[in-house]
C-alpha cells in the first residue's frame, strides 16, 4: 500500500513538472508571437567612413554564417592580386587602382589649368585690342523716335548742367515722371517701370517720345566703368540697365545722376520712415517694462506696428489677429500706466493719513499750516487721479442720469465727492494747529488703483487666450448636452442628481471670442445694482446730516463718508484675479476658459463624457502575449482580428496601430461589426465571422475555448485575455494588461471631488465599472460604461463637427483637458460667489454703520483711517478668503 501511494506521489509529481514544462513552453511561444506584433525599437547601421560596409546590426552573430573564403586570397593584396581575386570570382573587369585613380585626375587638372592659363590669354589681347572701342546697347525704336539729347534743352530743368558725383556701388534712382494729375496711383507707376516703350497705353494727349541712347559702355581699363547722360531714365534705358545687372559680372563704378529734390506732391515717404511715435512720455517710458507680464521675449512681433490699425468688433478670422493682437498690447500698457501711477499716488495717500493720524502735533510744530499744506497736497494727488482715471470716472458717472450704474459708478461717486470736500475744506479749515477735517479721499483712490489692476489682468487673460484660439492645430469645443430625457437615462445609477453632461467635439473656427471674454461678471453686475441705491442714500443722509447740524460743510463731509464705505474696493479684482489664475493653468493643459459666461456655462455640471479610446491609449495598452491555437493562416487570421478591433475603435487596436504601419500590412476590408455589450464584437470579413471577445462570446456562437483553470493562469497580476476565432475556429488569446493614465487619474479624482462622475463609451468588454474604479483610484458609483445604444449617441455626439462654435471652452482634444476645465469651473464658481457675498456685507454693514454714527455722534467719529482700516479689510477678504480653495 506504501509502495502505491510513493506510486501515485511520483505521478503526481512527473505531471507537475510536465504541466509547468508546457506551460513555460506556451508562455515562450506566446512571447514569440507577440514580439512580432510589438513595435520593434529602430536600430541604425553603423557604417565605416571608408568601405559603407555595415559595423552594427539587428542580428545575433550566432545567426550569422561564416563567410565563404575557398575562393580568397590571405594575405596583403596587391594591383596582382586583386586583379587575380577578380578573375578567381568570374569577373573579367579591369582593376583599376587606388595610384592608377590618383595619376589620372593629376593629368586632368594640369590639362583644365592649361585650358585657363590659354583662355585668360586670349581674354587679355582682346581686351587690348578693343581698348578704345565703343560698345553702344541700343535697344530697337519705333519710327519717328526722337532722343533725350536732341530735345534736352527744351526740358526747363535740364537747362543747367547737371550734378555728377561718383560712387563705388550702383545706385541708381528712377524717380516717377511728371504728371498734371499730382496723387498717382503706386501700381500705375510699377507697371509702367516694366513695361517696355512700345508696349505702354498713350494718354488722352500723347506727348512726344523720347527714348535715351544709353548706357553706354567704354572698357578703357581693366575695370568697367558705366557712362551715364544727364537726363532723365526712360523706361527703355531701365530695361536695360536691368539686364545689365542681370550679366555675370555687373560690378563696376559707377558715374550717378543725382536726381532734382521730389517734389512733395508727387510721392509721399514709406510709412515706415515717415511714422512718428506720438504717444507720451511717460507711455514710453513704461512700455519697455510691460514684458514683465508675458510669457516670452516675442509678444510684440505679432502686432500691427501702425497705430492707424482698425479696430474690430470680434475674431472672424486671420486677417483680424494682427489687429487684436496690436489692439490688446496698447490696452495692456495703458492699463499698466494707469495702474502703476494709480498705485503710488495711493501709496502716498495712504502713508499720509496714517502718519496725520499717529502724529498730529509733531507735524503741525514742524510744519507751518500743515492743515492747509495737507489739504493742498490732498488736492494735486486727488485731481491727477482724477485725470488719469478719467474714463472710469466719465463711464460711471453718466449712467446716474439714467439712475442706473455699473462697475465705476461707487468708485467715481466716491471721488468726486471726496474732490468736492477737498475743495469746500479750504474754505473752512478753522485753527491750523491740528487736523480737524477727515478726508475720505483715500477709499477712491484705492478703488481706482484695484479696479485698474483688476482690468489689466482682465486684458492679459485675453492675449494669452487669444494666443491659444488663433493658434495653428485641431481645436475642440466643449458643449452641454441638450437632450434632457437621454442625459438622464446616461445618468441613472451614478450619484449625481442632475442631468447635465459636458463633452466635446471639432471644431473648424471659435467664433464670438471677444464678446465673450469681456462680458460681465457677478461682482460688476452687483456694483452696478448698488451704485444707484448707495448714491440715493449717501445723498439722503448728507441732506438730513446738513440739517440737523446746519452746516454745508458737515453735510458734505457726511456725503464723501457715506459714499467711501459704499464702494467695494475689489469689485474687478476679486473676480479677474483668480479667473486669470485659472485660465493660465488651463491653458498649461491644453484649455482655453474665455471668461466667466463660460465658467457660467459649465459650473454646473455633474457628468463627463469620455470614449474608452482616451481612458486607455497605445501607452495605457501593453501586449503581454498571443497564445496562437492553429497554425493555417495564421498571419491573415491576426489581421482580420486588428481589422475588427480598429473598425469597431476598440482600445486594444491602439496597440497594433504602428505595427501595422511598421510592416506595411494591409488590412482587409471589414464589411460589418457589432458590439455586443459586455461580451465582445461580432463582424464580418469576406463573408466570414470574425469573433473578439470574451469566452462567452464563444460559447455562445459554439467556439471551443480552453476550460477556465488554463484561462486563469494568463488573467493573473491584472491581466485580461481575449479570444479571437475566424469562421467558427478559435485562432488565438491576447493577453493584455491595462495601466491608468497619470495625468487623467489626477483629473478624474480631482473632478470626482467635485461631484463629477464620468460616462464611459467602449468596444471593449474588459472595459468595466470595476476596472476604471481599481485603475483610477474612484469611487464605482461615479463611473457608468454605457450600454451600446447610449454609447452610439455619445459617439454621435462627439463625432460632430462645426464650422463654428462659440468660444466658452475651447481644448486640444484631449480628455484630460476636458475634465479639468470643467472641474475649474465648479470650483471657481463658487469662489466667486464667496467673494461677492463678502462684498456685499462689506457695502451694507458700511452703509448701515456710517449712517447710523453719522447721525447720532457725528462724522468726526468716523475718522479717514478707521475708514481705511475698514475698506482695506473687506477689501482684503473679498480677494483672499476665496483663494484659499483652489479650483
Amino acid at each position: 500500500m506504501a509502495d502505491m501511494d510513493k506510486d501515485r506521489l511520483k505521478e503526481l509529481e512527473i505531471e507537475s513538472i510536465l504541466e509547468e514544462t508546457h506551460y513555460l513552453a506556451d508562455q515562450e511561444r506566446m512571447e514569440q508571437t507577440a514580439e512580432k506584433y510589438r513595435v520593434k525599437p529602430k536600430v541604425e547601421e553603423i557604417f565605416s567612413n571608408a568601405d559603407k560596409k555595415p559595423r552594427l546590426k539587428n542580428v545575433s552573430p550566432l545567426d550569422e554564417s561564416e563567410p565563404d573564403t575557398s575562393n580568397s586570397i590571405v594575405g596583403d593584396k596587391t594591383a596582382a592580386t586583386m586583379q587575380a581575386e577578380l578573375i578567381m570570382d568570374g569577373n573579367d573587369d579591369e582593376l583599376v587602382t587606388p595610384e592608377q585613380l590618383k595619376a589620372e585626375a593629376e593629368k586632368k587638372a594640369a590639362e583644365r589649368a592649361e585650358k585657363a592659363k590659354r583662355e585668360y590669354e586670349e581674354a587679355k589681347k582682346k581686351a587690348a585690342e578693343e581698348e578704345n572701342k565703343i560698345v553702344t546697347l541700343t535697344p530697337e525704336y519705333d519710327e519717328n523716335t526722337e532722343f533725350s539729347g536732341e530735345v534736352l534743352g527744351e526740358v526747363e530743368q535740364f537747362r543747367e548742367d547737371a550734378e555728377i558725383k561718383s560712387y563705388n556701388t550702383i545706385d541708381i534712382d528712377i524717380p516717377d515722371s511728371k504728371t498734371e494729375k499730382k496723387e498717382e496711383k503706386k501700381e500705375d507707376s510699377a507697371e509702367a517701370l516694366n513695361t517696355p516703350v512700345h508696349q505702354l497705353q498713350p494718354p488722352e494727349k500723347p506727348p512726344r517720345k523720347v527714348v535715351a541712347k544709353v548706357p553706354v559702355y567704354r572698357p578703357d581699363e581693366p575695370r568697367n566703368i558705366l557712362n551715364v547722360k544727364a537726363g532723365r531714365f526712360s523706361d527703355a534705358v531701365a530695361n536695360e540697365y536691368e539686364e545689365y545687372v542681370r550679366s555675370k559680372n555687373p560690378s563696376v563704378i559707377a558715374h550717378v545722376l543725382r536726381p532734382e529734390t521730389a517734389v512733395a506732391d508727387e510721392g509721399a515717404a514709406p510709412a515706415e520712415q515717415n511714422h512718428k511715435d506720438s504717444r507720451p512720455l511717460g507711455e514710453k517710458v513704461i512700455s519697455a517694462l510691460v514684458g514683465i507680464f508675458s510669457k516670452d521675449e516675442s509678444d510684440d512681433s505679432d502686432t500691427v506696428k501702425d497705430e492707424n490699425a482698425e479696430p474690430v468688433e470680434d475674431y472672424t478670422g486671420e486677417e483680424d489677429e494682427r489687429s487684436i493682437f496690436y489692439e490688446l498690447n496698447h490696452n495692456i500698457k495703458k492699463l499698466f500706466m494707469r495702474s502703476l501711477l494709480s498705485g503710488i499716488i495711493a501709496a502716498i495717500v495712504v502713508v499720509l493719513t496714517v502718519v496725520t493720524r499717529l502724529f498730529p502735533s509733531g507735524i503741525c510744530s514742524a510744519i507751518p499750516f500743515a492743515p492747509a499744506a495737507y489739504a493742498i497736497l490732498l488736492f494735486v494727488l486727488m485731481a491727477a487721479s482724477l485725470v488719469l482715471n478719467r474714463v472710469a470716472m466719465l463711464s460711471g458717472l453718466s449712467p446716474l442720469v439714467r439712475v442706473k450704474g455699473n462697475s465705476d459708478t461707487a468708485v467715481a461717486v466716491a471721488g468726486a465727492a471726496g474732490m468736492i470736500q477737498i475743495i469746500v475744506s479750504f474754505f473752512c479749515l478753522g485753527d491750523l494747529n491740528g487736523f480737524y477735517v477727515n478726508y475720505y479721499t483715500v477709499i477712491p483712490l484705492i478703488a481706482f488703483f484695484a479696479n485698474n489692476v483688476g482690468k489689466l489682468l482682465m486684458v492679459l487673460r485675453v492675449k494669452d487666450n487669444f494666443r491659444f484660439v488663433s493658434s495653428k492645430g485641431q481645436k475642440y469645443a466643449s458643449k452641454i448636452y441638450n437632450n434632457e430625457s437621454v442625459a438622464r437615462q446616461m445618468m441613472s445609477g451614478t450619484a449625481a442628481d442632475r442631468p447635465i453632461i459636458a463633452y466635446q467635439h471639432k471644431t473648424k473656427f471659435p467664433a464670438n471670442f471677444l464678446k465673450i471674454s469681456y462680458a460681465p461678471d457677478p461682482s460688476e453686475d452687483l456694483a452696478s445694482k448698488l451704485a444707484p441705491i448707495t448714491t440715493v442714500a449717501s445723498v439722503i443722509i448728507a441732506i438730513i446730516y446738513g440739517i440737523v447740524k446746519m452746516s454745508f460743510a458737515d453735510a458734505l463731509n457726511a456725503f464723501a463718508l457715506v459714499a467711501a464705505v459704499s464702494v467695494p474696493v475689489a469689485t474687478l479684482l476679486s473676480v479677474n484675479a483668480p479667473v486669470r489664475k485659472l485660465c493660465k493653468t488651463l491653458l498649461s493643459y491644453g484649455a482655453m476658459l474665455s471668461g466667466y459666461p463660460s465658467v457660467k456655462q459649465f459650473c454646473d455640471s455633474t457628468a463627463v463624457m469620455i470614449d474608452a479610446t482616451e481612458l486607455f491609449p497605445a501607452e495605457s495598452i501593453s501586449l503581454e502575449g498571443i497564445k496562437t491555437f492553429e497554425e493555417y493562416a495564421i498571419d491573415e487570421s491576426l489581421l482580420c482580428g486588428i481589422a475588427i478591433l480598429k473598425e469597431a475603435q476598440n482600445p486594444i487596436a491602439n496597440a497594433f496601430d504602428s505595427v501595422v504601419a511598421e510592416t506595411n500590412e494591409t488590412l482587409p476590408e471589414v464589411e460589418s461589426v457589432l458590439y455586443e455589450d459586455e461580451i465582445g464584437l461580432v463582424g464580418w470579413i469576406n463573408s466570414e465571422r470574425i469573433l473578439v471577445g470574451s469566452r462567452t462570446l464563444m460559447e455562445k456562437y459554439s467556439v471551443e475555448v480552453p476550460n477556465m483553470e488554463y484561462e486563469e493562469k494568463y488573467t493573473s497580476q491584472g491581466r485580461q485575455v481575449t479570444y479571437l476565432s475566424r469562421a467558427g475556429r478559435l485562432v488565438a488569446m491576447f493577453v493584455t494588461k491595462y495601466t491608468a493614465d497619470p495625468q487623467l487619474k489626477a483629473e478624474m479624482q480631482r473632478a470626482e471631488t467635485n461631484g463629477i462622475s464620468f460616462l464611459i463609451r467602449t468596444t471593449d468588454y474588459n472595459v468595466t465599472n470595476d476596472l476604471i474604479a481599481n485603475l483610477y483610484d474612484l469611487f464605482y458609483r461615479s463611473i457608468k460604461v454605457l450600454p451600446t445604444g447610449l454609447g452610439n449617441v455619445l459617439k454621435e455626439a462627439e463625432d460632430t463637427v462645426e464650422e463654428t462654435s462659440r468660444s466658452y471652452l475651447i481644448t486640444n482634444g484631449k480628455a484630460a483637458s476636458l475634465a479639468r476645465a470643467v472641474t475649474g469651473c465648479v470650483k471657481i464658481k463658487h469662489n466667486i460667489s464667496l467673494s461677492i457675498i463678502i462684498q456685499l456685507i462689506a457695502v451694507i454693514l458700511g452703509l448701515l454703520v456710517a449712517s447710523t454714527l453719522s447721525l447720532y455722534a457725528g462724522v468726526s467719529v468716523m475718522g479717514s483711517l478707521e475708514v481705511l482700516i475698514y475698506a482695506l479689510f473687506w477689501g482684503a477678504a473679498a480677494v483672499f478668503a476665496p483663494a484659499l480653495q483652489k479650483p
